[in-house]
């Protein structure tokens, strides 16, 4: 086996003059050398032991400045540069060496990335070499160390209190390390750091990443491969976050979608979504669809607790913060998961009409038993009806989509029509093209015969037992053959922006059978968001 101290002192001598500065290059370029030669776990061992005998090393000589440069010359090959840094990432997972000495080596403080007011914009080179030296690795080390790295350096120097930087500082190296944990270990890696901070470090991140994370978007930036932390963040949480934290985010984002181009971070100036925050929350909505759903439409009309503003209530801030959602991601014609969220939405408004349409003798919730719970599920299906009608309403009237100029904002829209026009039909009933026709024509105000009949045919293309699935819902292949056979310049298209408020109300009400509650609920749902929101 190596003779560890031996090769650390040989690379120590390397480069020393007398009376003279040392020859700090000779020596990175032969620790290099020798490091690549040995074994994983040995590397990380010389490298240890190298700080033990010399523990100015990362102020002098053992910079990645120095390696970076010398790789550039050619003196030193890229295996020797990975080399270098799986030592040291293997050494401080190990604990072998300290964040001190850490922050020394990768040098993220002064690395010239980041200054005062944020991301340097013409440090682009900066940028890139500071997240090479956070990512770069060969070895299994890699996603392991920039965890650790990236905990202890939030909770000991980002997020420690007193602060020590600026919230633009503070911004800029929470999505430096968002983005290095994001490239080494994805989300995953992400998820893992971010829940082991308490919940106010949870907090302060989101913050950060939201007000500052925008800046990451520089087209200089492009060449270091970094992504807007807050999209990074959202994907997280997304993909391993619970109910709670899922919920947090959808409130937050709807909190935080207003005011002037300093203070909303999620609509620039022309009201339009940030691309790539809204395709994170699109993919947040696609997947928890059921949770927000349901979770945000409960009828809770106490006050906001703790908010300034008086007329605020949960539910009005719970469905502004919908209203919000749908905003940003189903009405949005640039956002991938569009149609899934408006389809979601029409499943949920098509069962909670189903339900609210029960008779009150009948088992409603389902649980083989007849009572006042049943009365209840009833109540609730067509209060969150009335709520999702409220919802929409809010959503189309405050957003920025045309769509009578998208098609993609057009079908996703449609789909949501006609999933709640044929929730009328019931679901025991024969679902033949005709009547499907019917009910979608009757939704969207009346349809000539030819575009009745192109309905028909349409969907008489379909075998009967494909045209609804076992909830009694319109599968896609259906749906999609409607909206196939619609005229594009219908006639609602025309004025959705200015009528949107009646017309979304007369698809819903032209589902239910107890349209006298649903019309006074819509009202009063949209006075709930309109109060939140400060109207």
């Amino acid at each position: 086996m190596a003779d560890i101290q031996q090769i650390a002192s040989d690379v120590l001598d390397k480069g020393d003059r007398f009376l003279r500065v040392d020859d700090y290059e000779a020596r990175m370029d032969y620790f290099a050398q020798e490091l690549e030669k040995l074994d994983p776990s040995a590397r990380a061992a010389l490298f240890d032991e190298v700080l033990e005998q010399d523990s100015g090393a990362p102020m002098s000589w053992l910079t990645t400045e120095r390696l970076d440069t010398l790789v550039s010359e050619g003196r030193i090959t890229s295996q020797e540069r990975s080399a270098v840094v799986d030592a040291f990432g293997q050494a401080y997972v190990d604990g072998d060496i300290d964040l001190v000495e850490a922050l020394q080596f990768t040098n993220i403080f002064g690395s010239g990335a980041i200054g005062p007011m944020g991301m340097m914009s013409p440090a682009s080179d900066q940028l890139e070499a500071l997240m090479q030296t956070l990512t770069e690795s060969n070895s299994s080390y890699s996603s392991e160390f920039i965890e650790k790295f990236a905990s202890d350096v939030l909770t000991q120097r980002v997020l420690a209190e007193p602060t020590m930087f600026s919230p633009a500082e503070q911004g800029a190296y929470v999505g430096v390390l968002l983005n290095a944990l994001s490239q080494s270990g994805r989300s995953t890696a992400v998820h893992n750091v971010v829940s082991q901070l308490s919940p106010e470090q949870q907090s302060a991140v989101r913050s950060a990443a939201g007000g500052e994370g925008l800046t990451f978007g520089n087209p200089a930036y492009d060449g270091a491969g970094v992504r807007d932390p807050m999209a990074i963040l959202t994907e997280a949480v997304s993909r391993h976050g619970t109910s709670a934290e899922v919920l947090d985010l959808v409130k937050y984002a709807g909190a935080h979608s207003s005011g002037n181009v300093l203070e909303n971070q999620f609509l620039d100036h022309d009201n339009k979504p940030y691309d790539q925050r809204a395709e994170a929350l699109g993919e947040l909505f696609e997947t928890h669809s059921a949770t927000i759903l349901r979770d945000l439409t409960v009828a809770n009309p106490t006050q906001t607790s703790g908010s300034s503003n008086d007329r605020a209530t949960v539910v009005g801030d719970n469905l502004a913060a919908l209203s919000n959602l749908v905003r940003l991601t189903g009405l949005n014609p640039d956002n991938s998961h569009s149609a899934a969220v408006m389809s979601a939405l029409g499943d949920f408004s098509s069962e909670n009409i189903r339900v609210g349409n029960m008779a009150e003798n009948t088992d409603a919730n389902g649980d083989g038993r007849i009572d006042d719970a049943d009365i209840q599920a009833i109540d609730t299906g067509n209060g969150r009806t009335a709520m999702i009608g409220a919802v929409l309403q809010d959503a189309v009237s405050s957003g920025y989509v045309d769509l009578r100029a998208d098609q993609a904002a057009r079908e996703a829209f449609l789909g949501f029509v006609i999933d709640v026009a044929v929730s009328a039909i019931p679901v025991g009933g024969k679902f033949a093209g005709k009547a499907i026709t019917e009910q979608v024509s009757a939704a969207l105000g009346g349809l000539n015969e030819q575009a009745r009949s192109a309905i028909t045919d349409a969907l008489a293309a379909i075998p009967t037992k494909l045209l609804t699935d076992a909830q009694g819902q319109l599968t896609a292949e259906a749906k999609k053959a409607i909206i196939d056979a619609l005229p594009t310049d219908y006639q609602y298209l025309e004025g959705i922006k200015e009528q949107s408020n009646g017309f979304i109300e007369n698809t819903i009400l032209g589902s239910t059978v107890r349209d006298y509650q649903i019309t006074e609920s819509i009202s009063d749902y949209r006075g709930y968001i309109d109060n939140s929101k400060g109207r």
